[in-house]
């Protein structure tokens, strides 16, 4: 039933999200298509006070979505990683109802992963780097920081451009669900890969 009413506030609330793009400032849309999979395996985190970790946060699109339907509670925290801060990022973080939830850490996510506390968070995001071993050190490091029970989603699995032949998640992906089999449940594997932690 919660499932249900809570579906049913949201297709309002993105609704409303389309039809006021004044308040935020994005020039790409890579998030609404893998909505549904941010619903499903989130929900649970709703009015909690959460902590979410987003490698890879670009304009905010994704954080702003988090913000406004999963890190609702006043005590939910999302903490940004990437290589440089959008201008639109800290436009749309403004623009957001509680921006004082989010922190933004610059720099490579490789070394920043690694000053952050083990078992902290409830949900990791990996949407960084596309390079093959960034990918797998992103996903290796990350692990440490989730909580047994957390959720841990990866974007792109299929992308790949012959532009970039280094850059290829999907066989980074699959060589960290291999190796950590044991200690995961894999929940979808599409274009995106959703795992939960079940063992240290």
């Amino acid at each position: 039933m919660f499932f249900g009413t809570f579906l049913s506030s949201l297709r309002k609330s993105e609704t409303k999200f389309q039809r006021a793009p004044e308040r935020y400032n994005f020039s790409k849309d890579w998030f609404s298509h893998n909505e549904w999979n941010f619903i499903k395996y989130l929900v649970h985190l709703i009015d909690t006070p959460c902590r979410i970790l987003e490698i890879g946060c670009y304009e905010g699109r994704a954080t702003v979505w988090m913000l406004e339907n999963i890190a609702t509670h006043p005590d939910a925290r999302i903490t940004c990683i990437d290589c440089a801060e959008q201008a639109s990022f800290r436009q749309n973080m403004l623009a957001v109802r509680s921006p004082e939830k989010v922190r933004l850490k610059i720099g490579l996510s490789q070394n920043l992963l690694r000053s952050c506390p083990t078992n902290t968070f409830d949900f990791v995001y990996v949407d960084g780097s596309h390079g093959t071993v960034e990918v797998l050190e992103d996903a290796v490091l990350s692990f440490r920081l989730l909580k047994r029970g957390g959720i841990m989603g990866f974007d792109d699995f299929k992308w790949k451009d012959p532009a970039f032949p280094g850059a290829t998640p999907k066989l980074a992906i699959n060589a960290f669900l291999s190796v950590y089999r044991p200690k995961i449940t894999v929940l979808w594997k599409g274009y995106q890969v959703w795992i939960r932690k079940d063992k240290e």
